[in-house]
């Protein structure tokens, strides 16, 4: 079990490449268009994934050290999350690519940390009772106070303007959008032998419909977010990502998400935290050293 946070890292980082790799994505990042963003593009995206992955492993290597006691373990790494971003900042003169990614993945680096130490193997469910178990109270109790304080930042306005809790929500509830419809989404694509590029973009546009994305609620309000769920449901009704001339409807998309500035990166970083779990339990269970214990968490759900 030597290294394993080396591989944990690896495997976010990979993760995140899987995500900006994937094509054609409506008003996102690709190989093939920039969508709704003017000062980023694939190279930036590289850059910013090789700088911020050594804090994806330091983050994964305290999951490991304290793993007998995750219910203290967030403090310790987001000091490590925000040395991460200004790596981020440098890398890519001061454009943010990932800084939505490395709150979720460098959280679930340092679960992955304490599953690999505590139970010598990695599940969905531990992954996800663990996270929430490092960050449900901070994170419900710093939403209650950002509730009377003057928002300093997007998700924060998010808040007090439309109630929304964002991503920190989403972590303190165990990630319901990658329990619910993420992770199901991958692995029925994967089992019923789909193209790996189109599972992925099933996957995004299956969040895409269901999450209250951070990102477009900020850029262009609460009627944004309705016409891209609304379009994104439209889509999957239609037969979504398997479905003939899929590609081109995709394309459409992007032009018209383009113009509209419509982009749901806050989906993105949950389509990429989906493959990495996804890609943890699969490379972990082939491994002869990881012997799933059978030793599980008592978690409150909401």
């Amino acid at each position: 079990m030597n290294k394993s946070e080396i591989l944990i890292g690896q495997l976010a980082a990979k993760a995140l490449l899987e995500e900006v790799f994937t094509a054609p994505k409506p008003g996102l990042v690709d190989p093939y268009s920039t969508g709704a963003h003017k000062d980023m593009n694939l190279h930036t995206f590289r850059e910013s994934t090789k700088a911020i992955t050594p804090y994806f492993v330091k983050m994964a290597l305290q999951g490991i050290s304290m793993y007998e006691e995750p219910e203290n373990l967030f403090p310790v790494i987001r000091p490590v999350g925000l040395e991460a971003e200004q790596a981020m900042y440098q890398a890519t003169d001061g454009v943010n690519t990932h800084k939505g990614a490395i709150f979720t993945l460098g959280i679930f680096s340092a679960a992955a940390g304490v599953c690999c130490r505590k139970l010598c193997c990695v599940t969905s469910d531990a992954l996800l009772e663990t996270e929430q178990r490092m960050v449900r109270t901070i994170l419900l109790s710093e939403l209650e106070q950002l509730k009377s304080s003057a928002p300093k930042s997007s998700g924060e306005r998010n808040l007090f303007q439309y109630g929304s809790k964002g991503i920190r929500g989403e972590a303190a509830k165990g990630y319901p959008s990658i329990r619910n419809y993420g992770l199901p989404v991958l692995r029925e694509g994967i089992n019923s032998g789909q193209d790996w590029n189109l599972v992925k973009i099933q996957v995004l546009m299956t969040l895409m419909s269901s999450v209250e994305d951070g990102n477009i609620l900020a850029r262009t309000g609460l009627e944004g977010l309705k016409e891209v769920q609304t379009t994104a449901r439209t889509f999957l009704k239609n037969g979504g990502a398997y479905a003939p001339g899929a590609e081109k409807k995709l394309q459409s998309l992007d032009s018209y998400f383009t113009e509209k500035n419509y982009s749901s990166g806050g989906c993105a970083d949950l389509l990429a935290a989906t493959i990495f779990i996804n890609s943890l339990i699969e490379t972990l269970k082939d491994k002869e050293e990881f012997q799933c214990r059978k030793e599980s968490y008592s978690t409150e759900k909401n």
